[in-house]
């Protein structure tokens, strides 16, 4: 008699997982559908890079501290109530008060705003001078890399030429062939021996990329080779270029402000961080102030845009990606 009831519950047991079973095939053909037609979460490198950014608390902070720098130097000048070109005896050499923020120059002229106006053009020069090494750098490396062969061979040694100069001096000599300072000129000197890295590093990456298998897929389908390069290699080395912008920037910036500090810089009455300091080098012992206003300046835009770098580097690196 036990034995009996063990079998019909056995078989009732069955019967009930077999009835659920078929109740899973028979589930209408809507729901299968909508569950099969679900989107899968997709990831993106650039919104993974943000996360990774911001979970860099130096980076962040850096980027910070360069927009603030950034804001002053754009707004300061617009709000401002002080003429920077007005000469006023009666103020000069005031120190820094509530009045006058960093105090006036020898002029009476207030150096809160000249040293936004001075940012201006630090600014300018160091934007315009990276972009043109950025354009000449990665037209050149991406060519000899792309090309490859004797072409490659001979640009490369052409480049190892150049590397020989010596990068202020030659700034220097090419200033002098001009004959005069002004904006465009400072953005030829400072340009013309600092695109050489920049060549160098994106011809690596060019060659590195070629070799990847949707390069062979695109030419397997006939994709022409201007397209292979601008659609498939060029655009997988953005990550670089985004980078490599913040790491040019305070080079070019540090030498805009050398020459100036030299004296070839930006003409007077207009001013650049370097010819601010290159004015409170003269009176460093009696006003300290005037020259170490625009020092701390320069300072704070390199190690800014040097940790923004650093934090774009890590975040647009996708072997930091966690698995």
């Amino acid at each position: 008699m036990a034995a009996t009831d063990q079998r019909e519950a056995a078989f009732e047991a069955a019967s009930s997982r077999r009835r659920d079973f078929e109740e899973t095939l028979t589930r209408t053909a809507e729901a299968r559908g909508t569950e099969a037609g679900a989107a899968l979460g997709r990831a993106s490198l650039w919104k993974d890079a943000y996360y990774r950014f911001i979970a860099n608390k130096a980076s962040v902070v850096a980027s910070f501290a360069f927009v603030v720098l950034l804001a002053y130097v754009i707004f300061v000048p617009i709000f401002s109530r002080y003429d920077p070109y007005e000469v006023d005896f009666a103020q000069a050499y005031s120190p820094p008060s509530t009045e006058h923020f960093f105090g006036t120059d020898q002029f009476g002229r207030d150096l809160f705003l000249r040293t936004a106006l001075g940012g201006r053009v630090s600014f300018a020069i160091g934007f315009a001078a990276t972009f043109a090494i950025m354009f000449i750098g990665i037209t050149y490396g991406a060519v000899s890399g792309f090309v490859g062969g004797r072409l490659d061979n001979g640009l490369m040694r052409f480049l190892d030429a150049l590397y020989g100069l010596p990068y202020l001096p030659f700034a220097i000599i090419t200033l002098a062939i001009f004959g005069t300072v002004n904006f465009w000129t400072m953005v030829v000197a400072l340009t013309i021996a600092s695109w050489f890295t920049t060549a160098r590093v994106m011809r690596g990456q060019i060659i590195t990329l070629k070799e990847n298998d949707y390069v062979r897929a695109a030419y397997a389908v006939g994709a022409p080779r201007r397209r292979v390069l601008f659609r498939h290699l060029l655009v997988n080395t953005l990550g670089v270029i985004i980078v490599f912008v913040f790491l040019e920037l305070p080079g070019v910036i540090l030498g805009e402000a050398f020459l100036s500090f030299i004296g070839l810089g930006i003409s007077p009455p207009k001013a650049s961080w370097g010819t601010l300091a290159q004015e409170g080098y003269v009176e460093y012992q009696a006003h300290p102030y005037i020259i170490v206003i625009p020092s701390l300046m320069i300072a704070w835009l390199i190690l800014s845009a040097f940790f923004i770098a650093d934090g774009l580097r890590d975040a647009l690196d996708p072997r930091m990606k966690e698995t």
